[in-house]
C-alpha cells in the first residue's frame, strides 16, 4: 500500500525505543516497585498519577485515562 508504514518497520522502531528515556526528557519520573511513576502530562493533578512500566515498553495516566508506547 502507498503511503502505509510497515508492520515491520515500527516493531523494529518499538524494539529499538526505550520509553523510560522518551518521556524521562519530559516526566520527572521516580521508581514504583517494578515501574516509574510521575505526574501527569495531560492533567494537573499534584500527586502521581502517570506509570511507565520499562518492561512493557508502555505508559498509562490514571487520570486521565489515557495509555500508549514510544509512538
Amino acid at each position: 500500500m502507498t503511503g502505509r508504514i510497515p508492520d515491520s518497520f515500527i516493531q523494529d522502531l518499538l524494539a529499538r525505543s526505550d520509553i523510560v528515556e522518551i518521556i524521562g526528557t519530559r516526566v520527572e519520573l521516580k521508581r514504583a516497585g517494578k515501574e516509574l511513576k510521575g505526574l501527569s502530562p495531560f492533567t494537573h493533578e499534584k500527586s502521581p498519577s502517570f506509570f511507565v512500566s520499562p518492561a512493557k515498553q508502555m505508559f498509562f495516566d490514571f487520570s486521565s485515562g489515557k495509555n500508549g508506547n514510544a509512538i
